[in-house]
């Protein structure tokens, strides 16, 4: 890697397999990237004993407080640092997506890590579908209340694996707009999980 700071642009779930690629010095997960959480991170670079080191740092959110409190740190990184972001798509601003260059690599044949075959069928067949066949869907994967949070966390992770497939669609772009800020709200105590899902079986296209 040439560049000091890149940006990957995908899903949580991919975070294990890019940690087995990169074996960085860092590696850490974030549900919300909040500016405490730059803080310790500009902190923690700022130690002369660590040298050449790469942070791998995987978020599903990040407040703008905390974008604005890196941007000195991604401009100026002490030498030898290396930064990799897995971010949702859309999730950081113009000013900060700048600062860093694409982080290219062969994602694993098998699909996102943690997405299940079954989470990929369910996926598969819900993009194919009407939106009334989607609400049958919708109620069939809530019918359970128990686990039903979890299900409906990993069926969004593997809807927005799949449509990052279709990427240059402006469709497919907006639909992961839309399922980043789904994500946004399943961090909630108590989200509508129906309302979310019901959301999504109207706004994502059928592809």
């Amino acid at each position: 890697m040439t560049h000091h700071a890149y940006v990957y642009e995908g899903s949580l779930q991919e975070f294990g397999a890019l940690k087995e690629h990169l074996h960085p010095f860092v590696a850490q997960t974030h549900d919300r990237f909040s500016i405490d959480d730059a803080r310790e991170l500009i902190a923690r670079c700022a130690l002369k004993t660590i040298g050449e080191a790469t942070f791998l740092i995987a978020l599903s959110s990040i407040t703008t407080e905390a974008q604005q409190a890196l941007l000195k740190l991604l401009e100026e990184p002490q030498r030898g640092i290396t930064f990799v972001f897995l971010v949702p798509h859309g999730a950081l601003l113009p000013t900060v997506r700048s600062r860093m260059a694409p982080f290219v690599w062969q994602r694993p044949a098998t699909g996102p890590l943690g997405s299940s075959p079954r989470d990929r069928q369910q996926v598969s067949a819900f993009l194919k579908a009407s939106p009334h066949t989607r609400s049958d869907m919708v109620a069939a994967l809530l019918k359970d209340e128990e686990g039903a949070k979890e299900r409906v966390r990993d069926f969004v992770y593997a809807l927005e694996a799949e449509l990052a497939k279709k990427i240059k669609d402006p469709a497919a772009r907006a639909a992961l707009h839309d399922i980043a800020r789904v994500r946004d709200y399943l961090r909630d105590r108590s989200p509508s999980l129906k309302m979310l899902l019901e959301h999504l079986a109207m706004s994502v296209p059928t592809v």
